[in-house]
């Protein structure tokens, strides 16, 4: 596994994830439709610098990422959904992975995936919005929020081993 040793390869791959994420960011910010699609290829950049490097560094770039997002972005509801859930899903992922028992994996993922939802939505709909009308029935609405969050990981752990097996030994 090729890891990026000297300081300078870690800043420059940091910048660049860093931009690359806040560029996906922006962009879900101003297309009307894929916002999930930019949102999920934003937490798959650092999904490569946990592979490329550690944990402890891709917390500094999501940190980074948010923090850039936050300032650049014109709308900060477009960038609420990375800072409290997709940006930093890769690393809690890649730690909830290494319990290797399926169950309690799919219990903690849920579990940090409705807590996510619940503090979005408390955020938006408290100090952004007011109330906001949904005309499907609670339940039905957490149903179809679950059967997307289990689509989303099962593509995401596609995307990890593409890029695992495909993407990352063409470049080194």
């Amino acid at each position: 596994m090729r890891r990026y040793n000297s300081k300078s390869q870690k800043v420059a791959l940091g910048g660049i994830v860093t931009l690359l994420s806040t560029v996906s960011l922006y962009i879900s910010s101003i297309l009307p439709t894929n916002r999930l699609f930019f949102f999920a290829l934003s937490t798959f950049f650092l999904a490569a610098i946990i592979i490329e490097n550690n944990i402890g560094f891709a917390v500094l770039v999501y940190f980074s990422s948010s923090i850039l997002s936050f300032i650049i972005i014109p709308n900060k509801a477009a960038v609420l959904p990375y800072a409290i859930f997709f940006g930093y899903y890769a690393i809690v992922k890649s730690l909830i992975e290494r319990i290797n028992i399926l169950a309690v994996e799919l219990f903690i993922k849920f579990m940090l995936f409705n807590l996510s939802i619940y503090i979005t939505y408390s955020i938006v709909s408290r100090a952004l919005l007011g109330e906001i009308i949904i005309k499907l029935p609670a339940w039905a609405v957490f149903l179809l929020m679950q059967l997307a969050f289990i689509v989303y990981d099962y593509a995401f752990s596609l995307g990890v081993y593409f890029y695992r097996n495909k993407i990352r030994p063409k470049i080194r």
